[in-house]
């Protein structure tokens, strides 16, 4: 850059291209668009560290007052063991309303611990009591309910970890009271659970009562029904007792039988083919050939004399004819033989004859019999199903008869025991020391509420709080750069040790000279940043006509821009002209020392000429061109071609024209210059600009084609906003201190 102004900042150097943002900084943004951070909820905490204070001790001091101001508070306790079964008198069980054979340690004393705070017992003890009489529970309502509600509030019941251990503690003012309801309790809890137990066994005596008698009916009918099918069926047993062993030895018997006469069916039926069919081969031809036959002693002699006497009758024809005396004997000795013979077969004959006959006569008597066996057998089966039916309802009638009564006398028998699993451990004695309330617990819980409140109320007035006062809410919201920060002058002497502006400090004067009065002050530096700032705002070169504009009255653009002013002409390379346009509310001339006419609008109605406006003032290199007399339409003035023909001649005069102008809104006076100018510089004041209003206010510099330079956050908190000059000028150094000797002995002078 050729510009004089560069070379000037620059001792005679060009400087290098601009440097890429760091990464903290592209962090720091990154983080007020997106995800917060730490030093964003600190900073939150800091601008309100007066709520949280606040908040915090007021708490603190409520914890304090209370626990000193209310009335102590007694508790009484009693201890109890809870045993998980009953002691065993008795072998049988005793009747019970519920099993708990099957829950857990923790389970049951959780269960025995609602049971302690249930409202029946509480009334209980409150009836033997008197508590609605005792002056402590005077004031509580008479409505139903009420009275046991409190009672159960200062009734804590809390099971000692890994024991079956309860303790039972009551709160109350007075302590004979805390002990006497302690104990009163530890008593009817005992007491409740025998009442329970009579109920339990009561109940259970008038149940299994109706299901005894209920059972005998049934028993008596269901035997009236045996007895009944019995003589029905002509059914007759000897020994009552073990009627159904004999009736199942009788199925056995005829069932023994029916298997005998099948097997002897069997028989008959095979001995019967046999003779058939003997009988059959005997009355063939070949009947002599039969077993029997051929085995017979008889017929076996007779063959042999027969083939004897047929031997001696060949022989003896050899020698004679048949009509020979002796053959015709040995021919009827041989027919004699033969005839023996054949009546013998026929004989056996006969004889397997009868014995068929005799076989199919057993074969037809024994089906018979077997038929007769099936169907009696047939007919006990019928008879037996009925039985076993009958006879098993019978059993199982007297089976439930006989428990239900047996049960029933045991109930009746464990109903006069009164046993319990609960015991009383210790009593509860008249307590000596007070319980509450405790000061080091409620300090402890008004710190961390007051602490939480404080907090929570900090960031609930963040969020409520829409003005800006943070350089990243600039950029994010706005899109616009940030020039520079200006520190509020009254916290700067608490946060850096530095001395005071002196006397004069509240005046606008005294502030709106800090650049040149205070070189060496952190102010006049903030100014110094903010020259920089503005000198590289442009690629090319710096703005020669800049416009200076804030949101409101009161947001210190006048100031602004008289020290900007008076920055830009300490470069010395040539001289600065500051404009007073705000020709409504002037004051340049009040602050510089200089008549307020002639001025900007006399130059503007014609009356006098550039030169005679411009003023010189006491600060080297700075001229000053005051409002003149208050017009009743300066925006019309300001719009005429005047000012342009003006800024235009002024331009070649100066080597920088610094316009103070009326505040944004409200009035088209900036509006109308806006244009006109190089560019454009917004003040905002920390805390006291809105969001709404400043995006408002870059939206119409927009919508005139303005060029907005940036944003001046101006009366920052020197704790948040200007801690990076802190550590610069806490080191000394001789420029710095001297001025600010000379500036301090020039008050004291004017003083």
């Amino acid at each position: 850059m050729s510009d004089p102004t560069y070379r000037a900042l620059t001792n005679g150097r060009d400087l290098p291209a601009p440097l890429q943002p760091t990464r903290r900084e592209a962090d720091s943004r990154r983080s007020w668009e997106g995800d917060a951070h730490f030093w964003d909820y600190w900073a939150v905490l800091t601008r309100h560290r007066r709520t949280v204070v606040m908040v915090f001790v007021g708490a603190v001091l409520t914890a304090f007052v209370w626990s000193v101001t209310a009335r102590p508070v007694f508790t009484g306790t009693a201890m109890l063991r809870i045993e998980k079964d009953e002691p065993r008198i008795l072998k049988f069980e005793p009747p019970r309303r519920d099993d708990t054979g099957g829950e857990s340690t923790q389970t049951q004393m959780q269960t025995e611990r609602r049971l302690l705070q249930r409202r029946t017992l509480a009334n209980r003890v409150i009836a033997l009591v008197g508590l609605e009489r005792h002056p402590e529970f005077s004031s509580v309502g008479r409505r139903p309910g009420e009275l046991t509600d409190a009672f159960l509030d200062r009734l804590q019941v809390e099971p000692v970890r890994n024991t079956r251990l309860v303790k039972l503690s009551f709160e109350s003012r007075s302590p004979e009271l805390a002990a006497q309801v302690a104990n009163t309790l530890a008593d009817e809890v005992i007491a409740q659970q025998f009442d329970d137990k009579k109920d339990a066994s009561q109940y259970a005596t008038r149940f299994l009562t109706a299901q005894v008698n209920e059972a005998r009916q049934a028993l008596h009918s269901s035997e009236v029904q045996l007895s009944q099918f019995l003589e029905e069926n002509d059914i007759l047993f000897i020994g009552g007792e073990r009627i159904g062993e004999r009736v199942g030895e009788r199925q056995a018997l005829i069932s023994q039988e029916l298997a005998t006469l099948s097997d002897s069916l069997l028989k008959a039926k095979a001995e019967r083919i046999a003779k058939a069919s003997m009988l059959t081969q005997a009355t063939r031809a070949t009947a002599d050939s039969l077993p029997a036959v051929l085995q017979d002693p008889l017929i076996a002699h007779l063959k042999e004399e027969a083939t004897k006497l047929e031997g001696r009758y060949r022989e003896l024809g050899q020698s004679f004819k048949a009509e020979y005396p002796r053959m015709q004997r040995l021919s009827e000795n041989i027919k004699e033989v033969r005839r023996q013979i054949h009546a013998e077969i026929e004989r056996f004959v006969e004889a397997a004859r009868a014995e068929y006959r005799a076989a199919l006569q057993k074969e037809t008597e024994v089906r018979k019999l077997a038929d007769e066996q099936r169907g009696l057998a047939r007919k006990l089966d019928g008879q037996m199903a009925r039985y076993n039916l009958l006879r098993r309802e019978v059993d199982t009638n007297r089976e439930l008869y006989t428990g239900l009564s047996t049960r029933l006398k045991e109930t009746q028998v464990s109903s006069s025991l009164l046993t319990s699993n609960i015991s009383v451990v210790d009593r509860a004695d008249v307590p000596l020391k007070r319980s509450g309330p405790r000061t080091g617990l409620n300090l402890l819980i008004g710190c961390m509420v007051g602490l939480v409140g404080g907090v929570a109320l900090a960031f609930l007035f963040e969020y409520l709080d829409t003005s800006i006062r943070d350089p990243r809410a600039i950029e994010a919201i706005l899109r616009v750069p940030t020039l520079g920060l200006v520190p509020t002058r009254s916290a700067l002497p608490a946060h850096l040790g530095r001395p005071p502006l002196g006397p004069g400090d509240g005046a606008p004067g005294t502030f709106a000279l800090v650049a040149h009065e205070a070189t060496g002050s952190i102010l006049a530096e903030a100014f110094r940043n903010l020259r920089t700032s503005v000198v590289y705002a442009t690629p090319d070169h710096p703005p020669k006509t800049m416009l200076v504009t804030s949101l409101q009255q009161q947001d210190g653009k006048t100031s602004v821009s008289t020290n900007c002013a008076i920055s830009l002409a300490q470069l010395g390379m040539g001289d600065v002209l500051l404009v007073d346009a705000d020709m409504r509310h002037p004051n340049l001339h009040g602050i510089l020392g200089v008549p307020q006419t002639p001025g900007l609008s006399d130059l503007l109605v014609g009356g006098v000429g550039v030169t005679e406006v411009v003023r010189p003032t006491r600060i080297p290199g700075l001229f000053v061109i005051p409002a003149g007399p208050v017009p009743t339409n300066p925006s019309e003035l300001l719009y005429s071609p005047r000012f342009t023909q003006a800024l235009a001649t002024l331009g070649e005069r100066f080597a920088h024209i610094v316009i103070d102008t009326p505040p944004l809104l409200g009035v088209a006076d900036t509006l109308v210059l806006a244009p006109r100018v190089e560019g454009v510089i917004l003040v905002l004041r920390h805390g006291r600009a809105a969001r709404n209003a400043a995006e408002r206010a870059v939206q119409m510099l927009g919508s005139v084609r303005a060029r907005l330079l940036g944003v001046v956050l101006n009366h920052a908190d020197a704790r948040s906003t200007t801690a990076g000059y802190q550590y610069y000028h806490l080191e000394p150094f001789p420029s710095g201190a001297s001025t600010w000797a000379d500036w301090k002995t020039r008050d004291r002078s004017a003083s």
